[in-house]
């Protein structure tokens, strides 16, 4: 087997951090068909002077007095029924209409105002250079130790489909990494992303050297360019060293 390994790149945004604040004047659902489902350029008449027997309206007719809430764009937008006096020619007194009253705080905002829920991909953009490189944004939830609850953080990630990341350099497809710590080799795979796929030459996984950019086993041997051998030893290429130890006879006591 030869394990894959996938390296993506994660930078936070600085977009819906702790205490974050929407802003409702410019917020609109990032699918338009998810708030489909009730008008917000729609008024109703009240007669009453309280305007108790107004109602608002969702657009398969059920109706909601006014103080109630209407939950649309994946749970993160609340609308409220309300009103404002108005004098009509129909003898009303009151007119009812939706008015966004707020966002949950697990959803995240993007600068053009478009809400997204949690999860949901904020933007894909291809940065065009020599890795390939995509930006993705998404929003994510994390836990806001203030209030006990979650709120939603845009997180910028990047990959790569030319590129791996190791360390803190990308290397190009098709690069190879010899690894004598692990006795192993990583090449670089083209794909999406571009993923690290090792294999693993001796299974022991310790004591391997690296010589003239190949891998030798614990107990391999290559002959020199003095003719001499040298063998991997405990990751290290050792060479033997003969010693020619010369007898001297001592002469018999007189």
């Amino acid at each position: 087997q030869s394990p894959v390994i996938a390296v993506l790149l994660t930078i936070l945004g600085t977009s819906g951090t702790f205490g974050q604040v929407f802003n409702l004047s410019s917020a609109e659902c990032f699918n338009p068909k998810a708030v489909a489902a009730i008008n917000l350029f729609m008024e109703w008449s009240a007669f009453n002077e309280d305007a108790s027997d107004g109602y608002c309206y969702d657009n398969h007719g059920s109706g909601y007095e006014g103080g109630q809430n209407f939950i649309s764009c994946g749970g993160c937008m609340k609308f409220s029924c309300t009103s404002h006096p108005c004098d009509d020619r129909d003898g009303s007194k009151f007119k009812m209409f939706w008015v966004l009253e707020s966002v949950a705080t697990q959803c995240c905002q993007d600068c053009e105002g478009k809400i997204f829920p949690p999860n949901r991909v904020v933007s894909t953009t291809s940065l065009g250079d020599k890795c390939d490189t995509l930006e993705q944004a998404i929003c994510k939830t994390s836990s806001d130790l203030s209030s006990a609850g979650t709120v939603g953080t845009i997180e910028v990630s990047y990959t790569s489909g030319n590129c791996c990341l190791d360390e803190n350099t990308w290397s190009p497809a098709g690069t190879t990494i010899l690894e004598k710590d692990t006795c192993s080799a990583r090449t670089c795979m083209q794909g999406r992303p571009a993923q690290w796929d090792r294999q693993t030459k001796y299974q022991g996984g310790c004591g391997c050297c690296e010589y003239q950019s190949a891998l030798l086993l614990p107990g391999d041997c290559q002959t020199l360019l003095d003719g001499r051998q040298a063998c991997c030893c405990d990751g290290e290429m050792v060479v033997t060293v003969e010693q020619t130890v010369e007898m001297q006879s001592t002469p018999p006591m007189a």
